[in-house]
């Protein structure tokens, strides 16, 4: 049967403007529970709900959150139809048969225990029914129809009822009810509209008017949002009233027909977006988009890179099609194979493009029919027309090649190029600012050309390689960067603006800035705005920026947007943006783009503690045996979740830092210690650089033994026991003390006695050494002087039996003249030695002494025995003549050293050597004797390492060499032996040169 039947103009109009995002979520992606969508409508907070054969499910903009039987306690999964009251936060749902009733509030679903005073609501059972049936027929007589603020009207044969809340009459109007007519609510005002396209509202009920409208449509009424949907098999329409009467706004547009049945649908009029509820597709998100995607279909390749204005509502590619911000105007075919990386025009709005080493001029006074082409070596890397009609052209440096800026009079007909000859670096990018300054973005340097001066600077530009330069409304100068983002060029620095947090700035193409302030910046991962004042605002205090992200989902071909041109943007004067990308011109109005923002309230009241949900409100109340805290956020938003930017701290210590969190929006936590803490969570608030604070107070228990009264109880005992402990222990330390004081005393007797005796034993000591020293002074005096004598006489009386012709008595001479004179050097070295140990004090005195003259007077001792027994004595003297010892000690070592070399000789020589090496002070005495037998020579060896515990043998090895050892640990020297048998020996002496 006819129902409606639609304009075609409306029709054709609204397709030539559909420009769509759509997605699709069903049980086959593993979104929902079920494919069939039976009804849809949003709560207060801006979630959306939907009833499905297998759970109600919420949606977030980007999860799907299922309660059922496992989450509720639902008798059955299979829902019915949502109703209640969106704006009180009171909708609630039924099962089939109405085996349950689900409340929804504060973003959760709850089972009512108390199923049987269920309220039955007759219009929206029917109004279901009606939705997910093809063939419709409406009945509504004495139906009730609710308004969002309580009041409902009543529909009677002869009349319609407006009732307050209170069931008490606002006001009632004559109306005779037809059958097959559909009564609804549009903005909280009753409207029936007949099958033939009559229609009237219960405030103007007299008034008749029509609408004309198409066959075959089914219409889909959403009761809680009071939409009206007529749809067809490839229109959705809704329908609007604007000045007292009723029209249908297109909605969507596909150019083939539907394959799926449409049950329910939202428009949600805040994110520009239609939710189509279907018998088995799942749920479809129809994003309609206010950005218009222009390309020339007669191309196959419809890549853009340079554009400009060509009028105040049109603009010019560099292939020279003319383009309005809806349709192709004209295509000039002015570079149809060439480079697209360079156009301007002048003042006179001739077009020039570039084209490798060409630069052409399309004049405007033939209709670009004709040109002229200026030829260059160079490649043209970038052209500008500046505002004196002066086209700047930069070229590329390739190899060894120079290149200058060049310039061209575009005011005086056939101009020749002009070269700079101070700006001798390639340009890939011209700008100019109010001051009539030329900037020019050169590798790795930023120059300013001053015009009037002609006087050029340099800046280096480090990291930032140059795509474009940008002067805002404010003469204020920004770079966009191929990997180095985008920077504020201010007092001759660049300072860097803040990366959004994935990255997609690290390649900025252009920017264009519109009336509000706000920049719009192409990149290689779509588009994004940003609010100038909080870039401004980063570069004095570095504030956090907020950026707000539009891609493919937002109706882009492609999210890769095209740089490396100039022009990279266009802006026309009737305030329309237009940006080149790989797969078309992305036109838009910034004014009307619809800017789905972050605004929505989150809230912080559920967990996943160790697997399992659970809810809570502003105090969170966890036990000590947990393993893993996951802390959920709810956030409706239903844009490009690139743009949320939440953070997490928890506040443990002063110096934690905020966190990132993904795009779960979740934060989970280990081994939080116990006490009271305080979780932050914060959403930074669009185009602000300022947050929405949310806080929650999490308490973990303390064991008893770590609250604050047992830790008090604790120190109280611990305390007592100290003192307790102190008090014994000073009773046990005063009795240990006393008995001290009287051992003390008893021992200070002692002492005393002891301190006495040792007096006593002193002055015996005095007494014994100084009988020593007389015994040594008799010893010197009485036995000396007569050995000296006797040595004398026997030595005469040798010299006196050499003429006597008796060998006995020559012998007997002889043999007392050398006993005598051993004896006689015996008791010497003796008396000597005794007195270097009775003067003890004085061995470590030292002062420099000759050695030469200490080892002469020894070799003169021993000249007259080393003669008798055929010993020839040399000395060689390696170190300095001064030397730091003691004569008397070191006179005594030689002594006996020599002494034995001459016992242990006969026939053979015997050498003396001193030297110095490394404070060191050797002296060795060598012969070529008999020999030290091994015994003997470890004896000695040994005596040295242990001579306080060895045992003296000198009744078997003589007093000489342990003399010799005994003065050599007074000195702290050493003593070395060399001896091989029958060749001889030698025995080295080292001593410190102090």
């Amino acid at each position: 049967m006819n129902r409606f039947w639609f304009l075609l103009l409306v029709f054709q109009f609204g397709f030539s403007q559909q420009n769509y995002h759509e997605e699709w979520y069903s049980a086959d992606t593993e979104h929902l529970p079920q494919n069939s969508v039976k009804s849809i409508a949003p709560d207060k907070y801006g979630f959306v709900w939907m009833t499905t054969e297998n759970g109600l499910v919420r949606f977030d903009g980007s999860n799907f959150k299922t309660f059922n039987s496992n989450t509720t306690g639902n008798i059955s999964n299979r829902f019915l139809y949502l109703s209640g009251n969106a704006v009180e936060d009171s909708l609630q749902t039924f099962t089939e048969g109405y085996a349950d009733n689900i409340i929804i509030n504060k973003r959760k679903a709850t089972k009512i225990k108390d199923n049987n005073n269920t309220p039955f609501d007759e219009y929206q059972n029917l109004r279901f029914y009606l939705n997910n049936n093809s063939k419709q027929k409406f009945d509504f007589l004495h139906c009730k129809i609710k308004t969002q603020n309580g009041d409902y009207y009543k529909i009677e044969q002869n009349k319609i009822i407006l009732f307050n809340k209170k069931n008490k009459i606002k006001k009632e109007i004559n109306h005779q009810y037809k059958a097959n007519t559909d009564y609804f609510l549009l903005n909280n005002e009753l409207i029936w509209l007949n099958n033939n396209g009559d229609y009237a509202t219960f405030d103007n009920s007299e008034k008749k008017n029509k609408i004309s409208t198409k066959n075959n449509s089914k219409m889909i009424y959403n009761h809680l949002t009071q939409q009206y949907f007529v749809c067809t098999n490839n229109e959705i329409f809704i329908l609007k009233k604007a000045t007292n009467k009723l029209y249908l706004s297109l909605l969507h547009h596909v150019s083939i027909p539907r394959q799926y049945t449409i049950k329910c649908l939202f428009y949600d009029i805040k994110s520009n977006k239609l939710f189509i509820g279907t018998d088995n597709k799942g749920l479809g998100i129809i994003s309609l988009n206010k950005f218009s995607i222009l390309n020339n279909f007669k191309n196959i390749e419809n890549y853009y890179y340079s554009i400009i204005p060509i009028s105040k509502e049109s603009f010019i590619t560099a292939k020279g099609e003319i383009f309005s911000v809806n349709k192709l105007i004209a295509d000039l075919k002015l570079n149809t194979n060439g480079y697209q990386f360079g156009i301007t025009i002048d003042k006179q709005k001739n077009i020039w493009i570039q084209n490798n080493t060409t630069l052409t001029c399309f004049f405007k006074s033939t209709n670009y029919k004709t040109s002229t082409k200026h030829e260059f070596k160079a490649t043209i890397n970038s052209i500008f027309c500046d505002s004196k009609n002066k086209i700047w052209i930069g070229f590329r440096k390739e190899g060894k090649m120079k290149v200058s800026v060049a310039t061209i009079n575009a005011s005086e007909p056939n101009s020749k190029p002009n070269y700079i000859k101070d700006l001798d670096e390639a340009v890939n990018y011209f700008a100019e600012n109010k001051d009539y300054n030329i900037l020019m973005a050169s590798p790795g340097n930023l120059i300013i050309y001053d015009v009037i001066k002609q006087k050029t600077k340099k800046i280096p530009c480090d990291k930032n390689d140059i795509r474009s330069i940008f002067i805002s409304k404010d003469n204020t100068i920004w770079i966009c960067t191929y990997s180095n983002g985008f920077s504020l060029f201010k007092s001759n620095k660049f300072y860097k603006m803040p990366i959004d947090n994935y990255s997609y700035l690290t390649s900025a193409h252009c920017i264009n800035e519109d009336l509000k302030g706000h920049f719009w910046i192409s990149t290689n991962k779509g588009l994004i705005e940003v609010d100038k004042k909080s870039l401004l605002a980063y570069y004095k205090d570095k504030s956090p920026v907020y950026y707000h992200h539009y891609d493919s989902k937002n109706g882009f071909s492609t999210n890769e947007f095209n740089g490396g041109c100039q022009p990279c943007s266009a802006k026309l004067e009737n305030g329309y943006f237009i940006y080149p990308s790989l797969n078309g011109l992305v036109a838009f109005h910034p004014d009307k783009v619809n800017k789905i923002l972050p605004t929505n309230n989150f809230y912080l009241n559920e967990i996943e503690l160790d697997g399992k949900t659970s809810f809570f409100n502003d105090t969170l109340f966890l036990n000590r045996n947990f393993n893993r805290v996951k802390f959920k956020i709810d956030f409706p938003y239903f844009g490009n979740h690139d743009n949320i930017y939440f953070e997490a701290k928890l506040d443990l210590n002063k110096n934690d830092k905020w966190i990132h969190l993904n795009d779960e929006k979740e934060i989970s936590f280990t081994n939080i210690p116990p006490g009271t803490h305080t979780l932050y969570v914060r959403k930074l608030k669009p185009f602000s650089s300022s947050y929405e604070i949310e806080k929650i107070i999490v308490n973990i228990p303390f064991l008893f033994y770590e609250k604050l009264w047992f830790k008090i109880f604790l120190v109280i005992i611990i305390a007592s026991f100290l003192i307790i402990g102190i008090r014994l222990r000073y009773n046990f330390i005063k009795k240990k003390n006393d008995a001290l004081e009287q051992i003390i005393n008893e021992r200070t007797a002692d002492l005393i006695s002891t301190v006495t005796n040792l007096k006593a034993a002193k002055n015996n000591l005095s007494q014994e050494v100084l009988q020593q020293k007389k015994l040594i002074g008799t010893i010197s005096h009485d036995i000396k002087s007569p050995l000296k004598f006797l040595s004398i006489t026997a030595k005469h009386l040798h010299e006196k039996s050499l003429i006597s012709n008796d060998d006995n008595i020559k012998d007997n001479a002889k043999i007392m003249h050398e006993s005598a004179n051993q004896l006689y050097r015996f008791v010497e070295n003796l008396v000597d030695y005794s007195k270097i140990f009775i003067e003890h004090k004085n061995i470590n005195e030292l002062k420099k002494e000759s050695i030469d003259s200490i080892i002469y007077d020894k070799i003169k001792l021993f000249k007259n025995i080393a003669e008798g027994n055929a010993i020839v004595i040399t000395y060689k003297n390696f170190a300095s003549s001064q030397i730091n010892l003691n004569k008397k000690i070191i006179g005594i070592i030689i002594h006996n050293l020599l002494d034995n070399a001459i016992k242990n000789t006969v026939i053979g020589s015997i050498t003396i050597e001193t030297n110095l090496i490394k404070n060191k002070i050797y002296i060795s005495v060598e012969d070529t004797g008999c020999g030290m037998p091994d015994e003997i020579k470890n004896y000695y060896l040994n005596l040295q390492k242990n001579f306080e515990t060895d045992k003296l043998a000198i009744q078997n090895y003589g007093l000489g060499l342990h003399m010799v050892l005994e003065l050599l640990r007074l000195l702290k020297g050493d003593l070395k032996i060399y001896s091989k048998e029958n060749e001889g020996t030698k025995v080295t002496i080292i001593i410190d040169d102090n």
